[in-house]
């Protein structure tokens, strides 16, 4: 072997390149030197501090999956070819595809059409029956784990969380109860409600994650998905999803796989058939109704002005339960308080960003009356970024701003070096000393390290009528006036500042805007 190259794996599978990245693994294109072809090898990265007692349930976790893969032959599952431990870690060896999955070929791509996500969620329903035919239950269905191969075949991937049914001893069965962390398993903002409750996942529980699977495809973001992972579970536990407008005659199998009850879901059969109606269709009557029995509609009520008590330690966006108008469920006030514990004790999840613009999540949800299509932006060799349209734009040296006069929303962007957490406690400083905001009121002042290394964010409100312009808030950060009370959230990360207001009535709305923006931040390296 040449000594500048490692040694295949296996002294077989050299390791080519990274074509995905998931929470615990990383798969790998790889070149089996044996059979002379491509194959897909899966590693599994182990956490720093980790005991051998979990060092063990990872390897047999991975096992099981591999076990559940190989089981289930069928051509949305990739084969396996093989499954070895090498350098104290877990590998399997799968048949490679070239391919894209779901989640980004809408977040680079945007909407699919109708037919085509109703093609694709009929391929990803056909393995799903073959898993449940088989006793195995996915139980981790979401965009991010759906290929589209070159070739047109779709692919339904990582059975890691599969759990057997068969006597709770098959793949996945004895993993049950030796999980990595306390809590609930799988994808927050894919998580039907029976599993935030933390009952036992059923047939229909994939049948949920297929429907907001499908969701995302056609409209383009996730139902439920919001800036925490808590708060997407909150969102899942009252149904809180914008009704489809784009879905068209998808919308009767969505709203019917999104039912919060499993026992009143659409059965597989029904979905199917129904999904293979919507493909088959002409394309002028792709948007056709097709009509099944329907939970009654909420009546919307109007959301009252949020309170500025705000909460201590949990996200701004966990005041959703709060203001929406809706009667809550006892057993969904219940859930909320128990996540509430499990998030502040042992954190189940940290799934806000790893770092500013690295998230490949699919685009948070659009609030009403804001444009949904984005343009992009380009400080010349410092960053690029994606802003609503039609935001009116004006530069000041090097601080960009934009506003929308209609909403009273602004953002801006300035260089900030120097410590994050420092600089904003010394703009609050200077904000409070020069009554630059009259009726300010501090929601939270504080490290961010979700939002990446050494981040930290400011968040506040006040009555609205300034218009200074310095760091911290002014013009770009609740400047604007005149909306019966400003709410602002200022976040240093990757050497900027970002600083986003909007009217404090409509604030739920807008920081999912403000994330949507600022998931597409990208600062210039060199």
């Amino acid at each position: 072997m040449n000594g500048d190259r490692p040694l295949p794996l296996a002294r077989r599978y050299r390791l080519l390149s990274v074509v995905g990245r998931g929470g615990m693994g990383t798969v790998w294109r790889a070149y089996d030197e044996m059979l002379d072809r491509d194959v897909a090898v899966k590693e599994v990265r182990l956490p720093g501090r980790i005991t051998e007692a979990e060092r063990r349930a990872l390897c047999r976790r991975l096992l099981a999956e591999a076990r559940a893969t190989a089981a289930l032959r069928h051509p949305g599952v990739a084969a396996v070819h093989d499954v070895l431990v090498e350098g104290g870690r877990p590998w399997i060896v799968m048949e490679f595809l070239p391919a894209c999955s779901l989640n980004r070929l809408v977040g680079e791509g945007g909407p699919l059409g109708v037919r085509r996500t109703a093609r694709i969620g009929a391929a990803v329903l056909s393995v799903l029956r073959a898993a449940h035919d088989a006793g195995i239950l996915h139980r981790d269905v979401k965009p991010s784990n759906v290929l589209v191969c070159d070739d047109g075949r779709v692919l339904l991937t990582d059975f890691g969380l599969a759990l057997h049914t068969d006597r709770g001893r098959g793949p996945g069965g004895p993993l049950q109860a030796e999980t990595m962390a306390a809590g609930i398993e799988g994808s927050p903002a894919y998580l039907a409600p029976e599993r935030v409750h933390g009952l036992p996942s059923v047939e229909a529980s994939d049948l949920w994650s297929l429907g907001a699977t499908l969701y995302t495809a056609v409209e383009g973001f996730s139902p439920f998905l919001r800036c925490h992972a808590l708060a997407s579970m909150v969102a899942v536990l009252l149904g809180d999803y914008a009704r489809p407008v784009r879905a068209g005659a998808l919308t009767p199998v969505i709203e019917g796989l999104l039912r919060e009850r499993p026992e009143d879901r659409l059965s597989a059969e029904a979905a199917a058939r129904m999904l293979q109606e919507v493909a088959d269709a002409e394309p002028a009557g792709a948007t056709a109704a097709v009509l099944v029995p329907a939970p009654k509609p909420r009546r919307p009520r109007p959301a009252p002005r949020p309170s500025r008590s705000g909460v201590a330690r949990v996200r701004r966006t966990l005041r959703v339960p709060v203001l929406v108008g809706r009667r809550l469920r006892p057993g969904a006030v219940l859930s909320v308080a128990v996540l509430a514990v499990v998030a502040a004790g042992v954190g189940t999840w940290t799934a806000r960003w790893n770092s500013v613009g690295k998230s490949d999540s699919v685009a948070l949800r659009p609030a009403a009356g804001v444009e949904a299509k984005m343009v992009k932006y380009t400080e010349e060799g410092a960053y690029s970024v994606r802003v609503p349209a039609g935001w009116q734009s004006e530069r000041r040296d090097d601080v960009m701003e934009w506003e929308d006069r209609a909403s009273g929303r602004g953002l801006r962007i300035s260089p900030a070096p120097g410590g994050p957490l420092d600089g904003l406690r010394a703009a609050e400083r200077r904000a409070v000393a020069k009554h630059r905001y009259p009726g300010y009121h501090r929601l939270r002042l504080e490290a961010a390290p979700d939002l990446g290394e050494d981040a930290a964010e400011w968040e506040f409100a006040w009555d609205g009528d300034g218009d200074d312009g310095e760091g911290g808030g002014g013009r770009g950060a609740g400047g604007s006036g005149g909306h019966g009370g400003e709410h602002v959230l200022c976040s240093r990360a990757a050497g900027y500042e970002f600083c986003f207001h909007a009217p404090e009535a409509h604030w739920t709305p807008g920081q999912r805007l403000y994330d949507r923006v600022l998931r597409t931040f990208r600062p210039r390296k060199g």
